[in-house]
C-alpha cells in the first residue's frame, strides 16, 4: 500500500506543468471545484429559504393538534389539558376553536368590502405559548384579545389579522369589522350572526395562505358567536423541536382522539420542498459527473504516456490489482482536491453573505432584507462524498486499463 501511494503522487505531480495533460487535468479540478461550490451555495441558499417558510408556517401555526376525528366538536377536558402538559416533550398547550366565516367592513364613503376568513379563537395568555404571533407583529405592540367596549347587550372583542387580509379589507389598526361565522350545520338559508370585533393587531408572517386568510379572536369571543358552552374544537400542542412532531405522533395515543401534525396539515408543501432540494442536488451533481470525464482523459492519457514505466512495475513483480490502485489514487487525489476547494469557496460565499448581506432582495417582496443563506454539515459531508464517489467511479476504467498492460509488449516498445 506504501509503494502504491508514493508512485501515485509522483504521478500526480508529474501531471502539472506538461501541456496538454497540465491543462486537462486543471479543466478537471476546476469543473469538480466549480460543482461542489455551486452545489454548497444552492443547496444553502434553499435551506435559507425553507427555513424561512417554515418559520412563517409555524410562527402562527401549532406544531401538533390533538381533535376528534373528521374535526368535530371536543367538550373541554381539563384532565386531558393536565396530562399533556405534564409530557416532558411538549412545551406548552392551548385549547381552541376554529371555525369560517366571513368578515365585513364598510370604510368612511366607501363600498362594503368582505373577505372569507379562517377564524382561530384562542385565549391570548395561551396563544403566546403555543405560537410566535407576537413576535411577527406589523401594527401593535401586544396581543389584545379581550373585551374592547360594551354596547347594550353586545360585546366588541379585539381581533388580530393577517397583513394580506388588512390589504384587502382595507383595514387599519383599532377599524371595526363585522364577522359572521358559519355553525358546523348549517340550514338552508339560515344567515351568520354578525359580531362586532376591533383590529387590536395586524401580524405578518410572508405567508400568503396564512396572512390573508387567518385571523385570531379570543376563545370566549368564538364560543359566544358558535353558541358552544363547553366544547372546543382542539387542543393545540407546541414543541421545543417541530421536526420531532412525528415522533410525538407515534407516541402518544389518546383513545378516540386524533393527533395532527403540521407536516400532516401541509403534506404537500413538505414533500414538493424535500423533492426540489434533491433534485436540485442531482441537477447540480452532472457538473462533477462532467468533470469526471476528464479525469477519464487525463488517466487514460498517463496510462499511455507511462506504458513503459507501468510495464518496468509489472516487470519488477507489482501485481495487476496494485498496479489498478496507483491510478485510482491518482483520479481520487484529483477528486479530493476538487472537493476542499469546491467546499472552500462555497463555505466562504456563503459566509459574506450571511455576514455581510451582500445580495439584497425587494422590502416590498419578502419579509427579509437579504438573500437567506443556511449552511448544514450534513450537506457538505453528502456533497463531498457523492463528489468523490463519482471521481471514483470515473477511475475504473483507467485504472483497469493499467492493469491489464502486458509488461513485455510494453518494454519492447
Amino acid at each position: 500500500m506504501g509503494y502504491e501511494l508514493f508512485v501515485s503522487r509522483r504521478y500526480l505531480s508529474a501531471l502539472r506543468g506538461r501541456g496538454q495533460t497540465s491543462f486537462t487535468t486543471l479543466i478537471a479540478v476546476t469543473g469538480v471545484t466549480l460543482g461542489v461550490a455551486a452545489l454548497v451555495i444552492v443547496l444553502s441558499v434553499f435551506n435559507g429559504f425553507s427555513d424561512l417558510l417554515w418559520q412563517g408556517l409555524l410562527s402562527v401555526n401549532p406544531h401538533v393538534v390533538v381533535q376528534r376525528p373528521y374535526g368535530q366538536a371536543m367538550v373541554l377536558d381539563q384532565d386531558l389539558i393536565a396530562q399533556l402538559e405534564k409530557r416532558p416533550d411538549i412545551a406548552a398547550v392551548a385549547p381552541f376553536i376554529a371555525s369560517e366565516g366571513f368578515l365585513l367592513r364598510k370604510p368612511p364613503g366607501g363600498e362594503l368590502v368582505q373577505a372569507g376568513v379562517v377564524i382561530r379563537g384562542v385565549d391570548a395568555d395561551e396563544l403566546v405559548k403555543v405560537t410566535d404571533v407576537v413576535d411577527r407583529l406589523w401594527a401593535g405592540d401586544t396581543l389584545d384579545l379581550g373585551l374592547q367596549a360594551s354596547r347594550g347587550r353586545g360585546k366588541v372583542y379585539g381581533m388580530v389579522i393577517g397583513r394580506g387580509l388588512a390589504d384587502r379589507m382595507g383595514t387599519l389598526l383599532g377599524a371595526e369589522v363585522m364577522l359572521g361565522l358559519l355553525p358546523k350545520e348549517i340550514l338552508v338559508g339560515q344567515q351568520p350572526q354578525w359580531r362586532r370585533y376591533v383590529v387590536t393587531g395586524i401580524y405578518h408572517t410572508g405567508v400568503d395562505e396564512l396572512d390573508s386568510a387567518l385571523a385570531f379572536v379570543s376563545r370566549e369571543a368564538a364560543q359566544r358567536d358558535l353558541g358552544w358552552k363547553n366544547q372546543i374544537s382542539g387542543i393545540q400542542l407546541r414543541l421545543d423541536d417541530p421536526f420531532q412532531a412525528d415522533v410525538l405522533q407515534t407516541r402518544l395515543v389518546l383513545p378516540d382522539l386524533d393527533v395532527v401534525t403540521w407536516m400532516d396539515e401541509h403534506r404537500n408543501l413538505y414533500a414538493s420542498i424535500r423533492m426540489e432540494k434533491w433534485f436540485g442536488f442531482l441537477v447540480l451533481s452532472l457538473i462533477v459527473a462532467v468533470a469526471g470525464f476528464n479525469v477519464i482523459s487525463i488517466l487514460m492519457m498517463t496510462v499511455a504516456e507511462k506504458k513503459k514505466e507501468i510495464g518496468v512495475l509489472k516487470a519488477l513483480g507489482t501485481p495487476p490489482k496494485a498496479m489498478g490502485r496507483i491510478f485510482t489514487y491518482v483520479g481520487l487525489g484529483i477528486g479530493f482536491f476538487g472537493v476542499f476547494l469546491g467546499n472552500a469557496i462555497g463555505f466562504f460565499l456563503c459566509w459574506l453573505q450571511q455576514t455581510f448581506e451582500l445580495i439584497r432582495l425587494p422590502g416590498q417582496l419578502y419579509i427579509i432584507q437579504a438573500l437567506p443563506v443556511k449552511m448544514y454539515a450534513t450537506d457538505f459531508a453528502m456533497i463531498s462524498v457523492v463528489a468523490v464517489a463519482l471521481c471514483l467511479a470515473f477511475t475504473l476504467f483507467p485504472s483497469r486499463d493499467a492493469a491489464s498492460v502486458d509488461p513485455i509488449e510494453a518494454l519492447r516498445d
